[in-house]
């Protein structure tokens, strides 16, 4: 890999390195410092009005003669990290963050606000606000970014961290609607990012993508929910109804997302404890995303999708080449050769898989007989069943419900 020549042409990489493994905002920043409210996402020049929000370590700063970090703490608690790049006058600087460094509960967001004058402030845009900064562990967060900085600027070797309290306690809250709304919209347009993320990585199906946007979904609807299990209720009923519409915009069939859907449905209906909504979501996240994976039949053409479904939607009755081809109005022989032509597995060996598969399903969730599962899949001779079975699985069906057990 070709080293870059200097820092700008490596600040993509750092930017990609620090925004995944913290999920914080890095920023480039040169003279004249332009979209500088994108620091603390605009919050200060919500808080105050008619100051000017820029961190006094910028404005004060016409001229440097050496490279400097500075770790700034607001006394609205949340840090950033300012890193100085070049010399000179007005020198170029990276932003890291905002960020938290613990968490942050109703009582101590009201506590803010009062300290701070901020009683007309939106309690909902202050509580999104502080719960969708990322919650890092600071320490490591400049180590890591001071390493990065020390491969592409030696001279951050000797470079030491500066703790600083940028306070503006003097200046007290006063309200303007519009910033107020302003804000509240910046809110709703990262809610809007992050739901957009969470549906683009869901179609495709990768669970460990699916679970990094989701935490970054449920960190900013956990505030909302907290302890109240109503609340907890709403908030799984809208991303299991967010999960469903996705997958109904797919080539997964109808039939399988409305079913997970109601099994969902039924569940969170029946939540009692709170606790419970930090483990469901993962789940919701992760069965929709399994759904995806095993019926997304995009690759296949329309009448191969037409014969997968209808395969998984009539496992229990007869599944003969001459059945199927008649619900799709086909001649036999051009359905047969069109499927394996495209899958290259004959429909009958597709259909026996499919029907082991679905005995497998029910012995590793139900406690069905071994004629009962037959049966369920659309095989009423058990002696058929069990040979297909061993021939697929590698023991009978007896065989394998004991190992269950």
């Amino acid at each position: 890999m070709n080293q870059p020549e200097n820092i700008r042409d490596a600040f993509p990489f750092i930017k990609k390195i620090l925004a995944s493994a913290f999920r914080t905002d890095v920023l480039y920043f040169a003279p004249p410092y332009q979209d500088i409210r994108r620091i603390d996402w605009g919050f200060r020049d919500m808080v105050w009005e008619d100051v000017d929000f820029t961190p006094s370590f910028v404005g004060s700063i016409t001229s440097s003669d050496k490279l400097r970090m500075l770790v700034v703490k607001s006394n609205l608690d949340f840090y950033n990290i300012i890193a100085f790049v070049s010399l000179g006058e007005n020198p170029d600087f990276i932003s890291v963050g905002p960020v938290r460094n613990k968490e942050l509960f109703s009582p101590d967001i009201r506590q803010v606000q009062k300290d701070h004058v901020m009683r007309d402030v939106q309690q909902e845009a202050l509580r999104h606000f502080y719960q969708m900064l990322p919650l890092v562990n600071i320490s490591d967060l400049i180590s890591t970014f001071h390493c990065l900085l020390e491969q592409y600027l030696p001279e951050y070797q000797d470079v030491r961290p500066e703790y600083i309290c940028f306070s503006q306690e003097e200046h007290a809250f006063v309200p303007d609607s519009g910033k107020i709304l302003d804000f509240s919209y910046e809110i709703s347009e990262r809610l809007q990012d992050l739901l957009g993320t969470f549906m683009e990585a869901l179609s495709s199906g990768n669970t460990s993508l699916v679970y990094q946007h989701k935490k970054a979904l449920l960190d900013y609807f956990r505030p909302l929910v907290e302890d109240s299990v109503t609340t907890a209720r709403s908030y799984l009923t809208f991303l299991n109804s967010l999960c469903c519409g996705r997958l109904l915009e797919t080539q997964v069939h109808p039939y399988h997302t409305l079913q997970l859907f109601t099994s969902f449905f039924a569940r969170i209906a029946d939540l009692h404890n709170p606790e419970q909504a930090w483990v469901m979501p993962y789940e919701i996240a992760r069965k929709y995303c399994l759904l995806v994976r095993n019926h997304n039949l995009s690759e296949y053409s329309c009448l191969t999708r037409n014969i997968i479904n209808y395969v998984s939607l009539h496992m229990e009755e007869e599944l003969s080449l001459a059945v199927i081809a008649g619900y799709l109005g086909k001649n036999p022989s051009y359905v047969s050769g069109h499927f394996q032509k495209e899958t290259g597995e004959s429909l009958t060996a597709y259909i026996h898989r499919e029907r082991i598969h679905a005995s497998l399903r029910l012995f590793n969730t139900t406690d069905c007989s071994v004629s009962e599962a037959a049966n369920s899949v659309g095989i009423q001779d058990l002696g058929y069943f069990t040979r297909l079975f061993k021939r697929q699985v590698g023991c009978t069906p007896s065989q394998y419900k004991k190992m269950l057990k």
